[in-house]
């Protein structure tokens, strides 16, 4: 029984209030919906397997190792070979890296280097040219490299030794040259300080006929300080590179 004045329950705003909020949760989520549709979509389309080549192109490595510290160059006993040695490059690091996502029994690793080893090439100092002639190359961890390739029969050469650093992928850094070396291969000059007198003499006298001997003193090479070799230390006495 309705009595006058009474406020009826049929509120036709609140009505269409409900309605819109009702509109407005649907909508939003249709709108998700098509959002997870989408990114289904794009996962297995052509251009997601396009944006995956690129990230593994991303990856390649075309960085140049850093390069080695200070070169340096000198003749060994004798004047036939010259030591070049270096300090290592930055990357001459092994570390450790995993070789698989499966750490359930604590992974497994493999040792890796950036650098996979050290290029040192010769020049001369009077070849106008700059011609570059490779010495050796050595591994990862290696300081120091004997020359034996050089001409001493060729007199008083200058030379210069450059050592570089080249990693797994064949990237090379730029290269370290060292001080100018100089040859002082004179005949009798056993001493090496350029020139044939009789200091040298005293060298090749406490070595001749000796059993264990300065290689420098066997002139003609024939593995005996003898008679032969003081004639043509006797040859070249005076004989100065200056």
């Amino acid at each position: 029984m309705a009595y006058a004045g009474a406020k009826s329950e049929f509120d036709p705003l609140s009505i269409k209030r409900r309605r819109s909020d009702m509109s407005k949760g649907i909508k939003g989520a249709i709108a998700s919906l098509a959002l997870l549709g989408l990114g289904v979509f794009l996962c297995a389309s052509p251009a997601a397997a396009q944006l995956a080549v690129s990230g593994d192109v991303a990856d390649t490595d075309d960085l140049a190792p850093s390069p080695v510290g200070e070169v340096q160059a000198g003749f060994n006993e004798g004047g036939r070979s010259i030591t070049i040695s270096w300090t290592l490059s930055g990357d001459d690091v092994t570390r450790q890296t995993p070789t698989s996502s499966d750490f359930t029994t604590g992974g497994t690793f493999a040792n890796v280097n950036d650098v996979a080893g050290y290029n040192i090439w010769r020049r001369l100092a009077d070849d106008s040219d700059g011609n570059l002639a490779i010495v050796g190359t050595v591994g990862a961890g290696v300081t120091s490299l004997v020359d034996a390739s050089i001409n001493v029969s060729a007199g008083s050469r200058r030379y210069f030794y450059m050592v570089s650093v080249v990693d797994p992928s064949g990237n090379e850094s730029a290269p370290i040259e060292s001080a100018e070396v100089r040859n002082m291969l004179l005949l009798g000059d056993f001493d090496y300080d350029g020139d044939v007198d009789l200091l040298d003499y005293g060298i090749f006298q406490a070595n001749f006929g000796r059993a264990e001997f300065n290689p420098a003193t066997d002139i003609d090479g024939n593995g005996v300080v003898d008679l032969e070799d003081f004639f043509l230390w006797a040859d070249n006495l005076g004989a100065n590179l200056y």
